[in-house]
C-alpha cells in the first residue's frame, strides 16, 4: 500500500510540475515567439492585376534593412491628384498585398500615385533578431520610405500624405510626431496607449486569457525589447503633431478600443488641422466598407494641401 501510494504521489506530482512548466514557461515562451515573429503574409495579390502599372522596388533603412515595395503610377497623370503620392503602410498581421488589397482599388480610383510597402518582419522584407517592436524600429521603415519617395524626380516632396491602419497607424503617428515632414496623414484604428491595447488584444489573438498566460508573455517581450507596451502609447505624444491628421475608427472595434480614437484626437495640438471620424457598425480596420471612405479621405486630402 505504502509502495502504491508512493507512486500515486510521484505521478501527482510530475503531473503537476509538468502543468506549472507548460502554464508558466512553454505557453508564455510559444506567445512571446509568435508575437515576435508572426508568419509573414503571402503575396496574394499584385498591382497588375487590378490594371495598375507599377514598379518593384528596394529601399534601404537607416539600420541597413533591404525592404520590399510597389510604387504604382497614378491612373491618370492629367488628375489633380497625381500630383498627390500616397504611402502605404499595413499593421501588425498584414502585408502591402493586404493593403492593395482592401484600400488599393479606393485610392487608385481617387488618382494618386501610390507607394505600398512592406515593413520589416512582414511580407516580403526581412526578419530581425528583434522582431516586431509595435512600431519603435518600425518608424525606420517609415523613415525610408518617406526620403525613398520624396528623392524620385516625379514625386512633388511638398504633396506627399502617408495613410496607414492599426499598428501601422500607430507607427505612423509616432513618426509624425518626431518629424512632421509630410502634407498630411490617415491614421486608421489606432490604439492610444499600448499597455491598455495589449491587455485587451491578448486574449483574441491568441486564444488564451490575459491572466497569467498574458502577463507573463508580455513581461517577457519587454525584458527582450528593452521597454515597456506603456511606452509605445501615440496620445503621449500626439501634441507634437503638426500636420493635418484625420484619424478614423470602427465604433464596434473589438481588437482596439474605439475610444482610442477619441482620445488621439483630443491629444493633438489644438493648431493642427484635424478630424475624426468613429464609423458605426465597423469592426476593427472595417471602416474602408462605407461607401463614402475613399471620398472621405480625398476630401481631407484636397482640403489640406
Amino acid at each position: 500500500m505504502r509502495k502504491r501510494n508512493i507512486i500515486l504521489v510521484s505521478i501527482i506530482s510530475f503531473l503537476l510540475i509538468s502543468g506549472a512548466v507548460v502554464v508558466f514557461i512553454v505557453i508564455p515562451f510559444v506567445g512571446k515567439s509568435s508575437m515576435l515573429h508572426p508568419d509573414h503574409e503571402l503575396m496574394y495579390m499584385y498591382p497588375h492585376e487590378l490594371g495598375m502599372t507599377y514598379e518593384n522596388i528596394t529601399f534601404g533603412t537607416s539600420d541597413s534593412l533591404d525592404l520590399k515595395g510597389w510604387f504604382v503610377e497614378p491612373i491618370n497623370t492629367t488628375n489633380p491628384n497625381a500630383n498627390i503620392t500616397m504611402i502605404v503602410l499595413h499593421g501588425a498581421s498584414h502585408s502591402k498585398a493586404w493593403m492593395l488589397d482592401h484600400y488599393g482599388q479606393g485610392l487608385y480610383d481617387k488618382g494618386y500615385r501610390l507607394f505600398f510597402f512592406d515593413s520589416r518582419n512582414r511580407g516580403e522584407s526581412p526578419d530581425t533578431e528583434l522582431g516586431l517592436t509595435w512600431g519603435i524600429d518600425e518608424v525606420k521603415d517609415i523613415r525610408a520610405a518617406v526620403d525613398y519617395v520624396k528623392a524620385q524626380p516625379e514625386v512633388n516632396a511638398s504633396a506627399v500624405v502617408i495613410f496607414a491602419e492599426s499598428q501601422g497607424a500607430a507607427t505612423l503617428l509616432f513618426y509624425t510626431a518626431l518629424y512632421n515632414d509630410v502634407a498630411a496623414i490617415i491614421a486608421d484604428s489606432s490604439w492610444a496607449y499600448g499597455d491598455l491595447m495589449i491587455k485587451q488584444a491578448y486574449p483574441r489573438r491568441s486564444g488564451f486569457p490575459w491572466a497569467i498566460f498574458g502577463q507573463i508573455t508580455i513581461k517577457l517581450l519587454e525584458s527582450h525589447y528593452g521597454f515597456t507596451f506603456a511606452d509605445i502609447s501615440p496620445a503621449n505624444v500626439a501634441y507634437n503633431i503638426t500636420v493635418p491628421t484625420y484619424i478614423i475608427h470602427g465604433n464596434d472595434d473589438l481588437d482596439i478600443n474605439p475610444d482610442d480614437a477619441t482620445i488621439i484626437y483630443n491629444a493633438l495640438n489644438g493648431t493642427t488641422s484635424k478630424l475624426l471620424w468613429l464609423v458605426a457598425g465597423r469592426g476593427h480596420v472595417e471602416a474602408y466598407f462605407e461607401p463614402d471612405y475613399f471620398s472621405n479621405v480625398a476630401q481631407f486630402v484636397t482640403n489640406n494641401i
